[in-house]
């Protein structure tokens, strides 16, 4: 979760006066209602914008955001715009002017955050001129003043500047341009920096996953899907981005909010739930992804959850719009919000450990105690747990991507569980990973073709089969690297009269249990590389396991 400081509406900048120095400044945006023949844009305030800065800002910067909450389906709206002198006493506001076009970036910024509500990160200087509704953004001068006086601001972190390509020089000399780039590179070790081509990539940066999510429920944009725009429009590229995979960008967000930061995630869940019983509708499978997420949070994050998550009243009145087939995950979302069936009730009973006497065999004792059946089974229980509170409302798919999708939602639910993913996935990276393990699950079995037309004709079990064949392949993987990692460690420190010393104490406390082909061989034999000994320490670990097993039944 970015922990960085959110505000609504406003953006920092670096104003350069006469004398070449530079200021951090900042733009402050809110909306209003338009009075009756009156501006859209309504400039306010001690800063004065001047009459260029004001027309380019009416003509190109308003027709973008027009464009972009257009295909939001939300309405236009009427802003009021005024600037502060952030970095220098108040006394000086008095006669600042904006008189340059270096402040557009900045302007985007904040009218943007406030148009959808959408908070935006307030440790970053910006500059840059829009110069196109298309939303490219072209070089500035004066970045060696604007770099300096960022960096002077302990507020700030990052210094976001247009990309300085050879079209810069249509802007800058080519001195101005070499000032630029050295005093970018010299402000490293204080300052982050980061180049834009276009408003598509600024908002890419300083807009954070939580409150584009937040900001779409509230907004009423969360379910609007945008087509991918094939003429690279940045200004489509915006609307593209803040509408792309909300659905799983709001449960990526949930799990680290839940895990992180539970209040905040309360309130994004109120919000979904808003957002729903605004449309009088349930959304189908919520009980059960919900459900999930929960069992998905390590065990000491779920203790610490104060129930209910959700308001009961507003899950009351959601549900109210819940259709008949929904009625089974109406009842999960119920207990769930109350923290009931979260917690896994099948503790693992402990057998009887089979023990060696003897001092030749602690080394062998300390490895079968960590890969024996019990200890295995009782260390990856958590791969079993998380594949059994994954629901799917279908056996059968209709298309192999759906059925890749499926997968993909299903690995990194799986890392999640067993905590063995990062905080947030990379989805081409889990979709790439989840391709490699069906592959190699059905390597035998006529491979992911095979696996798809069992899924989409619904046969053996159809996706049900498919996840529970690639849960076990999964754990089978992880299982024989740990068994190879404490091999390794077993006999890493050990010499050549340890490794014979414990392996003759094993032929001679467990002999019987042994194959014949290893009763009768010296221990010499098998200490001369650790392969052999691997082969001893398994077949230790196999009559190890069936002794336990023996004991259980008696």
């Amino acid at each position: 979760m970015d922990k960085r400081p959110q505000v609504i509406g406003r953006a920092k900048m670096a104003l350069v006066s006469g004398d070449g120095k530079a200021v951090i400044s900042g733009i402050v945006v809110r909306r209003i209602k338009q009075q009756a023949g009156s501006e859209r844009l309504h400039f306010v305030g001690k800063v004065n914008f001047s009459e260029p800065v004001r027309k380019h800002m009416k003509n190109i910067i308003l027709p973008i955001i027009d464009r972009i909450t257009d295909q939001l389906k939300l309405a236009q709206m009427n802003f009021e715009i005024s600037a502060v002198n952030l970095g220098a006493a108040s006394a000086i506001d008095v006669g600042i002017d904006i008189s340059g076009m270096s402040a557009d970036v900045t302007a985007f910024i904040a009218i943007l955050s406030q148009a959808l509500g959408m908070s935006v990160s307030s440790d970053y200087v910006a500059t840059g001129h829009i110069a196109s509704v298309n939303g490219n953004i072209s070089a500035v001068k004066g970045i060696p003043a604007k770099v300096e006086a960022a960096q002077k601001d302990s507020s700030v972190r990052y210094f976001i500047h247009p990309d300085l390509d050879d079209e810069s020089l249509k802007v800058l000399s080519p001195n101005q341009m070499d000032s630029s780039i050295k005093a970018i590179v010299a402000a490293r070790d204080r300052l982050r920096s980061r180049a834009v081509k276009d408003i598509d990539q600024l908002v890419r940066l300083v807009f954070i996953e939580d409150s584009i999510v937040l900001a779409s429920l509230k907004e009423g944009f969360h379910e609007i899907s945008m087509i991918p725009d094939k003429f690279n429009n940045p200004t489509d590229g915006v609307t593209n981005f803040l509408t792309c995979r909300n659905e799983e960008r709001f449960w990526d967000v949930m799990y680290v909010l839940f895990s992180k930061d539970p209040e905040k995630g309360k309130e994004l869940l109120q919000a979904f739930a808003k957002f729903y019983i605004g449309k009088r509708e349930y959304k189908k499978g919520f009980g059960v992804r919900l459900l999930q997420l929960l069992r998905s949070l390590s065990s000491a994050v779920r203790c610490q959850l104060d129930f209910p998550i959700l308001d009961r009243d507003l899950c009351s009145k959601l549900i109210s719009y819940a259709k008949e087939s929904d009625y089974d995950d109406r009842r999960i979302l119920l207990n769930t919000i109350d923290g009931k069936n979260i917690e896994d009730i099948s503790p693992i009973s402990v057998q009887p450990e089979f023990k060696l006497s003897g001092s030749g065999c602690t080394v062998f004792n300390t490895v079968a105690s960590l890969i024996n059946e019990q200890a295995l089974a009782k260390k990856f229980s958590a791969i079993d747990s998380a594949r059994a509170c994954f629901i799917i409302e279908s056996l059968k798919v209709n298309s192999y991507e759906e059925l890749i999708n499926i997968l993909q939602a299903y690995y990194i639910h799986m890392q999640r569980y067993t905590g063995s993913g990062p905080e947030k996935p990379d989805m081409s990276q889990a979709r790439s990973e989840v391709i490699k393990l069906l592959e190699s699950t059905f390597r035998d079995k006529g491979g992911d073709k095979a696996a798809y037309v069992q899924a989409r004709d619904c046969t053996q079990g159809g996706i049900r089969s498919i996840l529970d064949h690639i849960t076990e392949h999964y754990k089978v993987q992880k299982q024989e690297a740990y068994i190879n990692r404490v091999f390794k460690d077993a006999i890493a420190d050990m010499d050549w009269q340890e490794r014979v010393k414990s392996i003759r104490a094993v032929i001679k406390e467990v002999g019987r249990f042994l194959p014949e082909e290893l009763k009768n061989q010296p221990p010499e034999k098998f200490a001369r590389s650790d392969e052999t000994i691997e082969i001893i320490i398994r077949t230790y670990v196999r009559c190890s396991d069936n002794f336990n097993q023996s004991l259980s039944r008696m």
